[in-house]
């Protein structure tokens, strides 16, 4: 679909097509009668008019009113979605991904002013549009109802659109050769590149539960144009994941553990003196004692990048867990 400048919508692009194919409905019609034809002639001769009918309402309206509704919007395609009725435990799991990693980017965004973040109702995304045609999935941004107080810049419903404009920025050059160099210079964060590659790692379709290609779209994502994420695509991320952090600076510092995240091997430091909560990549020889560091005080040593002189990222190397917990 091309939507004119003259369209405020992709509904309405649409919306004047079913008009246009009418009229040559109503034309054929007169040219029928007109000519003595009878009822299995004007049929016949409509027949196809009311096909593309049949499309624009059955597939096309759906799908456009997704694209017009949808801050994120998803485009899904595999063997496990050539159906009418895909699996519910499919589509619930691709939501409860999208839920995940968007408010994991949420709390990341907000973290360095408020430790104990927990996102509230009105925060989390709502499922605006449901299409079928392989399966596509709209997302919406929330809205502050009446019961939620909003200041001017409330940092929850500015950072639930800035995850998702970051999401739309790194998928932007997913696909590119020279991919990881181009990521790396738009985000100079370290901490919030690795979040973001974090979500787009876990949200590419593994393969495992027919689903083979996943497209990312909508309007808070910046030059609309489709990305393209594949199986491909998450092994790749995951091997820019592994070892992120490209400084030779080695620190060593004290702090809380939290959010320990088991699958992907990071948690945050919180609590270090003076400093913002550090985000921290442990090697696969500490997934067994990683699973108690939740909540401890501990004294980490490792690789760091930093953000304007401060340390945002730490490749670990060694974990000490100290006697006590802070604060």
């Amino acid at each position: 679909m091309n939507g004119a400048a003259t369209f405020p919508d992709w509904s309405s692009v649409l919306k004047r097509r079913a008009q246009l194919v009418h009229q040559q409905i109503a034309a054929m019609q007169r040219l029928v009668t007109e000519s003595g034809g009878n009822e299995e002639m004007l049929a016949k001769a409509c027949a196809s008019y009311y096909r593309l009918l049949d499309e624009i309402y059955d597939k096309d309206m759906p799908i456009a009113r997704a694209l017009d509704r949808s801050d994120l919007l998803l485009h899904l395609d595999g063997e496990g979605l050539q159906t009418e009725n895909p699996r519910l435990s499919l589509v619930t799991g691709i939501m409860g991904d999208v839920r995940k990693q968007v408010g994991t980017m949420i709390k990341t965004l907000v973290s360095s002013f408020n430790e104990a973040v927990e996102l509230p109702r009105e925060i989390d995304l709502g499922l605006s549009s449901f299409a079928q045609g392989s399966l596509y999935l709209g997302f919406s941004l929330p809205e502050p109802n009446p019961g939620y107080v909003v200041l001017t810049g409330d940092p929850l419903f500015a950072a639930s659109r800035q995850a998702l404009t970051t999401l739309g920025a790194v998928t932007q050059h997913i696909n590119e050769p020279n991919a990881y160099d181009l990521i790396r210079r738009e985000f100079a964060d370290p901490k919030l590149r690795d979040a973001a590659l974090s979500a787009v790692g876990q949200l590419a379709p593994s393969g495992r539960r027919g689903v083979s290609s996943l497209e990312i779209g909508g309007r808070a994502l910046q030059q609309g144009a489709w990305r393209l994420l594949t199986p491909q695509t998450r092994l790749q991320v995951r091997a820019w994941l592994e070892q992120p952090v490209l400084s030779n600076e080695v620190v060593e510092l004290r702090g809380r553990v939290r959010a320990v995240d088991l699958d992907l091997r990071r948690f945050d430091l919180r609590r270090i003196d003076g400093m913002p909560d550090l985000r921290c990549i442990y090697p696969a020889s500490f997934d067994v004692p990683a699973k108690k560091w939740l909540d401890a005080t501990v004294v980490v040593r490792g690789q760091v990048e930093t953000y304007q002189g401060a340390a945002r990222l730490l490749q670990v190397q060694g974990v000490e867990e100290t006697e006590g917990a802070s604060g």
